[in-house]
């Protein structure tokens, strides 16, 4: 549900892998903005971030392993996802977010 497909994907693995850049600066908490169905492993510059079973019906923010965390630099990152289906339907998609605090 509110998947938006722009990939097809029709085998029981997908491998994906991505660079991207960061700004100069600090974060206050950046996290990774998650929808899978099933199974995902996330890697940040080769460092394990975060492995979910399971599917999920929306995006979530997830935290990030404090090692993927400290390896994020300003510059050019890498984003490498795996992604198993087991049954039903099949979507993955990850991004990166700083999750800022609640204004009090």
């Amino acid at each position: 549900p509110g998947a938006i497909v722009n990939t097809p994907w029709d085998t029981s693995d997908i491998y994906m892998r991505r660079e991207f850049t960061l700004p100069q600066g600090d974060f206050t908490d950046p996290q990774l903005l998650v929808h899978h169905d099933d199974d995902v492993v996330i890697y940040v510059n080769g460092v394990l971030a975060l492995k979910s079973g399971g599917f999920v019906t929306s995006y979530q923010p997830r935290p990030m392993a404090k090692e993927a965390r400290t390896s994020l630099k300003s510059g050019t990152n890498l984003l490498a996802v795996h992604c198993r289906q087991h049954s039903g339907g099949q979507y993955v998609d990850v991004g990166l977010v700083d999750v800022l605090p609640m204004p009090k």
